[in-house]
């Protein structure tokens, strides 16, 4: 049986993967982990989901769901994790959410954490006024659970965190964020992700791409770093609409200098990384991206569609097509309000395996 980083006897021994002899040692490519989607998620207040229930019960059940504290993912085997943000500079921009009046109008104490809030920095939740409580109200203080707890584990399998910013507002009933097409914002933004997750232990665009002409040609050709150097790191994806995507690589190209890697369409030189939502429509495309190199983030479910039905066929596609980070509301021990009894995990139980795809030989990881 093929090893890819098991420890034996308190050693760790890497081994290579024989889907492509002659290639050198496993890379951190060649894995596929379960993840989290809206991983800071806190459970809305009750008032709150009974007005939005009332005005709106489609959008009431897709938010009904949460998630528990990130060091509490991590601890379940949980290898991705997406973290929501909205720019705040001055501070105070959502301090004062519609929901938490309601919330306090029916006597509900909340989880609301309002004095950080008030300080300046990027701020951490789901919709503005409607789902605005987060088990790390920060970026600063999300990244820092989770720079710990890899201190805490230096043997991890490299973690990918996705940023994802909706920066552009979806409804007039709730709070304008502010645009994030702005350089300002996003050096900013790689200032606040270099501070939680110093040095090295951030696997960053420059690393990646080495000596190669772009981002992409070293995807596509060396590959990503080996499985055993990724150990014990994290890197970070930026998740935005193009017009934040172009920005945050104007004057670094093929993100040079830059803290995280980006989402840009297949062919640019920017392109290692992508987002797929439904393997369902797209699994083939997933395939073809992974056997080129690049890393893929799906989705085995949403908006509680899936758990209230005990649907798995979207979360069998999604391993299926060997994408690396298989999204979830629903690892094992996640929160289940309505009691579904849904769990999403890979085939056989585990959170973690070698890309079915990419690695042809019997084999395990360790997580």
């Amino acid at each position: 049986m093929l090893v890819v980083g098991l420890s034996i006897g308190g050693a760790t021994q890497a081994a290579e993967p024989d889907h492509a002899p002659g290639q050198g040692p496993a890379r951190m490519n060649e894995i596929q982990v379960v993840g989290s989607h809206n991983s800071f998620k806190a459970k809305i207040p009750d008032a709150v989901m009974a007005e939005l229930r009332r005005r709106d019960p489609k959008t009431a059940a897709a938010l009904d769901y949460y998630h528990l504290p990130l060091a509490a993912q991590l601890d379940r085997g949980v290898r991705q994790l997406e973290i929501d943000i909205f720019a705040d500079p001055k501070g105070g921009r959502y301090a004062d959410p519609k929901g938490e009046r309601l919330a306090r109008a029916a006597g509900e104490t909340t989880a609301f954490d309002r004095a950080a809030m008030l300080r300046p920095g990027y701020k951490v939740f789901h919709v503005p006024d409607i789902d605005y409580i987060s088990t790390c109200v920060t970026l600063q203080r999300c990244l820092g659970e989770v720079n710990a707890w890899s201190r805490a584990h230096p043997r991890h399998l490299p973690i990918m965190i996705t940023i994802n910013a909706a920066d552009t507002q979806a409804s007039a009933q709730v709070a304008a964020p502010l645009p994030l097409d702005d350089a300002a914002l996003l050096d900013s933004l790689d200032r606040e992700i270099r501070q939680a997750i110093p040095g090295r232990r951030l696997i960053v665009p420059d690393e990646v791409r080495g000596n190669a002409a772009t981002l992409a040609a070293a995807v596509h050709g060396k590959g990503w770093p080996t499985l055993e150097a990724a150990r014990g790191r994290i890197y970070v994806l930026l998740d935005v609409r193009p017009a934040v995507s172009n920005a945050y690589r104007a004057g670094h190209p093929s993100l040079r200098g830059r803290a995280m890697f980006g989402w840009y369409p297949d062919g640019e030189p920017e392109s290692a990384i992508q987002i797929v939502q439904d393997p369902l429509v797209d699994g083939a495309r997933i395939r073809d991206w992974v056997k080129a190199g690049v890393i893929v983030r799906t989705r085995t479910d949403a908006n509680t569609v899936e758990a209230r039905t005990h649907d798995r066929t979207k979360a069998k596609a999604a391993t299926d097509s060997g994408a690396q980070a298989v999204s979830t509301d629903y690892y094992p021990g996640a929160p289940d309000p309505q009691g579904f009894g849904f769990a999403v995990t890979l085939p056989g139980g585990a959170m973690a395996r070698c890309n079915p795809v990419l690695v042809t030989a019997p084999c395990t990881v360790e997580p």
